[in-house]
C-alpha cells in the first residue's frame, strides 16, 4: 500500500491470468488503483486489449473497489482461468 498525503492508504493490486484450451488462448487482468478498477483482456499477444475503467465514488468507494475487484477475480477462477 502507498500511503498518501492526508495519512490514509492507497490500495494497489495488479494481477494477470491466463485460460488457454484448445480453442482459447486469452488472458485477462485486474489492476485496483485506490477507488479506480481497470479490467483489461483479449487474446494472448494482441497489440491493443480491450479496456474497462470503473471509478467509484463516495464514502465507501475504496472499499467497493476491492469487492468488485474481488467478485470479477473469483468469476474468473470458477471460469478456470490460472493466475500467472
Amino acid at each position: 500500500m502507498t500511503p498518501l498525503k492526508n495519512g490514509s492508504r492507497l490500495t494497489v493490486v495488479k494481477k494477470y491470468f491466463e485460460y488457454t484450451d484448445a480453442i482459447s488462448n486469452k488472458f485477462w487482468e485486474v489492476n485496483l488503483k485506490g477507488k479506480q478498477v481497470i479490467l483489461t483482456y483479449g487474446r494472448i499477444g494482441i497489440e491493443n486489449p480491450a479496456k474497462i475503467i470503473k471509478d467509484f465514488k463516495g464514502k465507501t468507494a475504496s472499499e467497493d473497489a476491492k469487492k468488485y475487484a474481488a467478485s470479477k477475480i473469483k468469476e474468473k477462477e470458477n471460469k478456470g482461468y490460472i493466475e500467472k
